[in-house]
């Protein structure tokens, strides 16, 4: 068991959480690729892998793995109403709030705005955390991905399910010219949550059906547009990190939010504007110096 344990784990001491404890027990089955087995009612495979490499790069990655499941599946087999434990993420968050080693975020905003959604007023199936983050893998996108990183990582939560809005004619979506060129520069999220009190540092878990969703499209093409305000606080502390406030403020392309600019027509803007600085200069210092050769020839006519 010692043995396997240690080849569970893999990366003894790099992979945080499920090299610990006794989490290696569980990584002995649970490391493999193929652990899954098949749902009797909906005939669908559901994967029990874990992958060691995504679960030490994620937000979790120091727990181990009964920090979070249930004891009743110390025992093997597993007990079938072991499947049955009640994990929340907001409740789990809120009972170590007082936990100085981890500190983990509070999820009241999110949960009060997750029950507002169009998710969790579906009937047809359960939906939860869960069913858009895999705790085992999840972490925040870091402030320093490209944008085009950022909105692909967004919407491919959503994808994952509506895997019918990736047709070229996506239902509901016919409104929208060149839908798969929005969704490369645009988040889903941009569009299907609430305007009203949106936090530019937060996104909202408040999810609006199709037919509450906005559909105003001077709401991103325009200098004063809301929707893609979140992900344009984003770009703007990427570019002022790359390339410093002052290149930022120059080529500052917030006046019309969600259009795509040309390089070559900004620096010939930027020539143009240098050139007029440089011949206002010019101009200035050649009066300067016609009024002191004036002076000089007066005083020297004196």
């Amino acid at each position: 068991m010692a043995r396997a344990g240690a080849e569970a784990g893999g990366e003894s001491g790099q992979a945080g959480g499920i090299s610990s404890g006794d989490s290696p027990e569980c990584m002995r089955c649970h490391w493999m690729e193929t652990m899954a087995y098949r749902d009797r009612e909906t005939r669908e495979i559901v994967d029990l892998s874990i992958d060691r490499e995504a679960y030490k790069h994620s937000v979790h990655n120091e727990l181990a793995c009964r920090d979070c499941h249930d004891r009743g599946y110390k025992h093997y087999p597993h007990r079938t109403s072991s499947a049955d434990e009640g994990l929340q993420c907001v409740e789990c968050h809120a009972e170590r709030q007082d936990d100085e080693a981890h500190q983990p975020p509070k999820l009241d905003g999110f949960d009060i705005q997750y029950h507002d959604s169009v998710h969790a007023k579906q009937e047809e199936e359960p939906f939860s955390c869960f069913s858009c983050h895999n705790p085992h893998e999840f972490r925040p996108v870091p402030n320093d991905t490209p944008v085009p990183q950022v909105v692909a990582a967004n919407n491919n939560l959503c994808l994952d399910c509506h895997t019918e809005l990736r047709s070229p004619v996506p239902k509901g979506h016919d409104w929208l010219p060149q839908p798969r060129r929005h969704w490369a520069s645009v988040r889903c999220i941009d569009c299907h949550t609430p305007v009203e009190g949106r936090d530019l540092y937060a996104p909202s878990h408040e999810l609006l059906g199709a037919e509450d969703s906005n559909q105003n499209c001077v709401e991103c093409h325009s200098q004063g547009g809301q929707l893609l305000a979140q992900l344009y606080v984003h770009r703007a502390e990427q570019e002022r990190e790359q390339a410093g406030f002052f290149s930022h403020a120059i080529y500052n392309d917030a006046y019309i939010i969600g259009m795509s600019r040309s390089p070559l027509i900004d620096l010939i803007g930027l020539a143009i504007v240098g050139l007029m600085v440089i011949g206002i200069a010019a101009h200035g210092y050649g009066r300067y110096l016609a009024h002191k050769r004036a002076h000089t020839a007066k005083g020297e006519a004196q």
